[in-house]
């Protein structure tokens, strides 16, 4: 699998480096080294973001 990089992780790679904006970048990190060794996430919404509508921004 490859992974390509597109202008929003450009963005968080640039502007989310220091402090607790850190841990955004860990996750991704960790998150695309768990796609390229075939692992697979499933994400469920409940409460407050489902009527947030954050499915649309998940598909």
């Amino acid at each position: 699998m490859i992974i390509q990089k597109v202008p929003v992780s450009h963005f968080i790679e640039h502007h989310y480096r220091h402090f607790n904006a850190a841990a955004l970048m860990d996750a991704a990190k960790g998150y695309e080294t768990h796609l390229l060794e075939g692992g697979k996430m499933m994400i469920t919404l409940a409460g407050a973001m489902s009527t947030a509508e954050l499915g649309i921004s998940l598909a």
